[in-house]
């Protein structure tokens, strides 16, 4: 049994507008909207259209009729891509060159940083070579800024972080290890003089607003939320091995708080906040699992009691729907656990089949399996919801699925 992807819904009545799909995960990186109309099974009356979507991880996010998602298109070569959310037709296509460099050839591409899209331009990060590179594009794919040397990476896996842009400010960030078992890599010359650092840029220009140097750790993969404060200031909420989490002022880019600068497995899938309450996970690929579940009311970090179930994920991210929060390991085994305790409502596996699977599961505390589809390669990115409409990436293809028959309950 290899499972591939599990979409939990019913979605939350008290979740935001779907329209706003506009990152990786949706609204601050929830994974939760509002809509109605979705199907429990993908078939030939379910599926609106379905595109060749191109090699790459990254998750498709929305913009009132545009389906956007990066991904190679050649040797040496990928794109930025629009396509129309009404029949799934090419609006547009961004081109780009870069350096390649090492990658893990099974769990990563060159195109698995999503994009973020709001209504002035289209925001990309991702790597090339050694460095860190963004860019900004316009609703018709023309280029507004490049910044080709946000930062230095230092390489194990390759790079998949997503960017956030927030009150004119895109947070990037470059967290890396030059040393593994004792010794400095050997990748790039004088590498030990570079550090992990958290880098804000101009949203209209591409030009560095503040930048964070923290030490260096595994290599980190989780995507920020955003925390809004008491009296109308925000801070980003980022997590990764050397730091721990940290509260990072938005505007000067100052660390507010840290939490448990010292864990010892990687940050790879993102945390989710709800209620000024944060909870994250921390992983290898073997490894036993690290959580931090935090209370930020008073403005700083709280942790609070929480029992740890085994088998928590390393690479799927929390997904809470009202005071349920669902977590997905990576064996396939799906736990229904209290949002702020860690009790154990329930567990069950989540059985797939080898090749991909898009698995809905009833929202509850009762587990119940609304339907299983067959899709036409594995899913390794999150679907965005829209209006009535689901949009799905595979390996190859993006699916666009909607209800033409009997909708999720």
């Amino acid at each position: 049994m290899k499972l591939t992807f599990a979409l939990l819904t019913l979605l939350s009545s008290s979740a935001l507008s779907a329209a706003d799909w506009s990152r990786f995960r949706g609204p601050n990186g929830t994974g939760v909207a509002e809509t109605t109309g979705l199907p429990s099974v993908v078939d030939e009356s379910t599926t609106l259209w379905k595109v060749e979507a191109g090699k790459g991880w990254s998750s498709p996010v929305l913009w009132k009729d545009e389906v956007i998602v990066t991904a190679e298109t050649g040797p040496n070569h990928r794109a930025v891509i629009c396509f129309s959310a009404k029949d799934g037709k090419v609006m547009w296509k961004h081109d780009e060159e870069f350096v390649p460099h090492n990658i893990h050839k099974t769990y990563n591409t060159f195109a698995s940083s999503s994009a973020f899209v709001d209504a002035e331009r289209i925001y990309i990060n991702w790597s090339s070579g050694t460095n860190i590179q963004a860019l900004a594009l316009d609703h018709t794919g023309k280029l507004v800024w490049r910044n080709d040397h946000v930062a230095d990476y230092i390489h194990e896996h390759g790079t998949g972080i997503s960017p956030i842009v927030v009150d004119g400010l895109m947070i990037v960030r470059s967290e890396f290890d030059w040393q593994r078992d004792g010794k400095i890599y050997t990748e790039v010359p004088e590498q030990q003089k570079w550090t992990s650092c958290i880098v804000a840029l101009d949203a209209k220009t591409g030009k560095q607003a503040w930048k964070l140097d923290i030490p260096n750790c595994l290599n980190t993969f989780s995507t920020p939320v955003v925390h809004e404060l008491k009296g109308g200031k925000k801070e980003i909420i980022c997590a990764d091995t050397g730091s721990g989490v940290m509260g990072i002022d938005l505007k000067s880019g100052k660390i507010n708080w840290q939490h448990n600068p010292g864990y010892k497995q990687r940050s790879l899938g993102s945390g989710v906040l709800k209620d000024d309450f944060y909870f994250c996970t921390f992983g290898t690929g073997g490894g036993v699992k690290e959580i931090a579940a935090l209370d930020l009311k008073s403005g700083k970090p709280v942790a609070v009691p929480f029992d740890i179930p085994k088998g928590l994920p390393y690479v799927p991210s929390p997904l809470v729907i009202g005071n349920d929060m669902y977590l997905l390991g990576d064996g396939g085994i799906l736990r229904c656990v209290e949002f702020k305790t860690g009790k154990i409502i329930y567990e069950e596996r989540v059985e797939g089949t080898a090749g991909g699977d898009l698995i809905v599961i009833k929202a509850g505390q009762k587990f119940e399996k609304l339907g299983a589809s067959k899709l036409d390669g594995p899913v390794n990115s999150v679907p965005a919801i829209g209006d009535k409409r689901i949009y799905v990436r595979t390996a190859t293809s993006l699916y666009c699925i909607g209800a033409k028959g009997q909708p999720v309950p």
